[in-house]
């Protein structure tokens, strides 16, 4: 016995007769009969009283009809639902994005996603470059944007993004007035200097940078903040320097909040990186979320990916 003679049984009680049944189960009639036949020695009762010319359930076989309707409505929610989410019209998507990508890269394609995918639930989830990467791994998230970091087996990264960083101080700064100047690098000396906490790529990169300009790892009065936004907050009120993402500070710049410095030999950017993992096939919802992305910037070479261009194209199509 299997689902197929539930499913007989099922369609002669609502097709009201055996004949009817086997027209729509594309089935002869002595099939239908044996199925049935079949299912009541399997149960051990009689299904339909065979007594009256048309079809009458026993008591028995009204208590099955109930659950067959039960069980074939469920597979119908199951087709629906899997439809539903086959069209992006539900579903849920996790990813994982480090604090500059989380903030500032992605807030427009979030945005985009969800008035073309309402009825997708979109959770992210913070952590340096590091900590996504092992969210990727582990599989807690789908999708993963970050810097790079050493690469695990099951982990693949895509060039993204190079986002170049700027030195800024607040408007009321007093290099703020030096902005049309070259400065050197030995000015960044003179006035506190808020740095990234220490294992982060840019709080590496600075440091080499600070060495090779300056013959010193960091200016003497060093403020160390983990959070950008702190950071931007602190530099607007007129304290100390930074570098930081000119994605974090562009409508600061713009309004003339802050303003920025050119230094001599200060060229730094971090590269940014889309990061799946390699032996999970990607969900309906995340190649949506990824088609959007391409939509913005079709140059990017996704095919470093396998088979991930010719998934975009496919799902946008």
């Amino acid at each position: 016995m299997d689902i197929h003679h539930f499913k007989t049984f099922n369609q002669v009680v609502i097709s009201g007769s055996f004949t009817k049944a086997a027209q729509a189960l594309f089935l002869s009639q002595p099939a239908i009969s044996m199925q049935i036949q079949a299912l009541e020695s399997f149960l051990k009762v009689n299904l339909f009283d065979r007594s009256r010319r048309q079809v009458s359930l026993t008591k028995e076989g009204e208590v099955l009809f109930e659950y067959t309707q039960r069980i074939f409505q469920l597979f119908e929610e199951v087709q629906s639902v899997f439809q539903d989410i086959s069209k992006l019209q539900v579903g849920r998507l996790r990813i994982g994005a480090t604090g500059v990508m989380g903030t500032y890269y992605l807030t427009r394609f979030i945005h985009r996603f969800h008035e073309r995918f309402p009825g997708i639930e979109l959770e992210i989830l913070a952590g340096n470059s590091w900590r996504i990467a092992e969210l990727v791994s582990s599989g807690e998230v789908e999708l993963g944007f970050a810097g790079r970091s050493v690469i695990r087996s099951q982990v693949q990264q895509m060039l993204l993004h190079r986002e170049n960083y700027k030195i800024v101080v607040g408007k009321s700064s007093p290099l703020a007035c030096r902005a049309a100047e070259i400065l050197p690098p030995e000015v960044l000396l003179e006035m506190p200097f808020v740095m990234r906490e220490k294992g982060t790529r840019m709080r590496a990169k600075m440091s080499s940078w600070f060495k090779r300009h300056t013959s010193t790892l960091a200016p003497e009065n060093t403020v160390t903040i983990s959070n950008i936004e702190a950071t931007k907050r602190l530099i607007s009120s007129g304290y100390g320097v930074t570098a930081i993402p000119h994605l974090a500070v562009f409508d600061e710049l713009e309004q003339g909040e802050m303003v920025e410095l050119t230094v001599k030999g200060f060229n730094l950017a971090v590269d940014y990186y889309l990061v799946c993992h390699s032996e999970r096939k990607l969900s309906h919802a995340a190649l949506g979320f990824i088609s959007l992305m391409h939509e913005d910037a079709p140059n990017i070479n996704w095919g470093d990916i396998p088979e991930l261009l010719d998934n975009i194209f496919g799902h946008s199509r």
